[in-house]
């Protein structure tokens, strides 16, 4: 746990550090307003990727049956690969689009790897669910 914590601190350092050196370069004439914006947001989405990609490694304590467990797996690895995609195309929109683009864009690609994230979890625990009513009727 503490190695995990340490990590985390690690990372809000170096986020808010950028932060810090982007608004300075911005103070400094080095590079404009959009140029600071767009180096925040790439960086919350490849960070959103990174941890996204790490979903699915970090499971948990063990489901009461091997189908709750199966359905778990899964349900973590479509997040993971949803959340993971969407973070690199919210990286690539800042990056790349047009500001006006790249601000609705970015929270509706998110958006919408929640939704497969969470609609995806449902659907596999509720069909779970229906499996072992199914068994426990027999």
């Amino acid at each position: 746990m503490t190695k995990r914590l340490g990590w985390a601190i690690a990372l809000a350092a170096l986020m808010l550090g950028s932060a810090f050196a982007l608004r300075y370069a911005e103070g400094q004439g080095m590079i404009g307003a959009d140029t600071a914006k767009r180096g925040v947001q790439v960086l919350i989405g490849l960070v959103l990727a990174g941890y996204a990609n790490l979903m699915p490694k970090r499971l948990g304590p063990a489901r009461a049956s091997a189908r709750a467990e199966a359905a778990a797996q899964a349900a973590v690895r479509i997040g993971g690969w949803s959340l993971a995609l969407a973070g690199i195309a919210y990286a690539a929109l800042w990056a790349f689009a047009p500001l006006e683009i790249a601000d609705l864009a970015g929270m509706a690609v998110v958006a919408g790897a929640m939704v497969v994230t969470v609609g995806y979890a449902v659907w596999a625990f509720a069909a779970c669910r229906r499996a072992d009513a199914a068994t426990t009727d027999r």
